[in-house]
């Protein structure tokens, strides 16, 4: 199986949001130990709105993992099942569970509206 886990909430705490683009925060209680975990079992990689370079070098300091890292318009692969080490990317690759602070689940239609527009409730 693959797991892809998202970034920032989910991985780096993300305090403030958004500020200048740097990772400013250490990372979530046990998000480094929950990745090993994952890892032993399945391929992980992560996915970021921010340059995967900079999310890499993030996770080599504070958890020395072993990392692949696309650049901008870089294409390693189609499908990642390496269990060895994490790929950062801002694509959204096949995964079979995706790991997101701020997802919504879906379901149906109906129930997406509702989640995503409670007012219409």
């Amino acid at each position: 199986m693959t797991i892809a886990v998202d970034f920032d909430g989910v991985i780096h705490q993300y305090s403030r949001g958004w500020q200048d683009g740097s990772i400013y925060d250490p990372p979530m209680p046990g998000a480094l130990d929950g990745l090993r975990t994952l890892m032993q079992r399945d391929a992980v990689f992560v996915f970021t709105a921010r340059n995967p370079e900079q999310v890499a070098d993030w996770l080599f300091k504070h958890g020395e993992f072993n990392i692949t890292w696309e650049g901008p318009g870089a294409i390693t692969c189609e499908f990642w099942n390496d269990r060895d080490r994490i790929l950062v990317t801002n694509r959204k690759l096949p995964a079979t569970h995706y790991l997101d602070d701020r997802a919504v689940r879906f379901t149906n239609w109906g129930q997406a509206l509702a989640d995503l527009l409670p007012e219409r409730s």
